[in-house]
């Protein structure tokens, strides 16, 4: 007899100081999980929109999936991500930045980020960062079991 493993529901924790932004990427999340063939889509979702808020948040609800992005108006993305990997260096971190240099995406991957995505963002990018979870949560539920 095989034993199932449960999973709880995943967390997700978007940053970004514009609500527009937020509110896109959180749309696009629940259309891709309603419609793709994703093995985790039991998602909350929990939102900041500056530096502070997103410290607090992270604190608070030690989230599984972070899309951050790097210009906030009271802090840098890049210093939030050093400091949520060191909270939690498990934590799967998506950049998201206007500013895609070669210097951002490099300074990113360095701190511990799992993938970048360039704003504007598409569906498609968005999906395949979806999926690169789901082999990390995969790998990692493995390790731990």
């Amino acid at each position: 007899m095989q034993t199932k493993v449960k999973v709880r529901e995943q967390k997700i924790l978007l940053v970004d100081d514009l609500d527009y932004n937020r509110q896109l990427l959180r749309n696009n999340l629940t259309a891709l999980f309603s419609q793709q063939k994703l093995k985790y889509k039991a998602f909350s979702y929990f939102q900041a929109h500056n530096a502070s808020s997103a410290l607090l948040t992270f604190s608070q609800q030690n989230p599984d999936l972070v899309f951050l992005d790097i210009e906030l108006p009271d802090g840098s993305g890049l210093e939030l991500l050093k400091r949520f990997k060191e909270q939690k260096p498990d934590c799967f971190v998506v950049m998201v930045s206007g500013v895609s240099t070669l210097d951002n995406v490099k300074a990113s991957i360095a701190s511990g980020a799992a993938s970048f995505i360039v704003k504007p963002f598409t569906a498609d990018k968005i999906l395949a960062v979806l999926k690169q979870f789901d082999r990390y949560y995969d790998k990692l539920l493995k390790t731990a079991g």
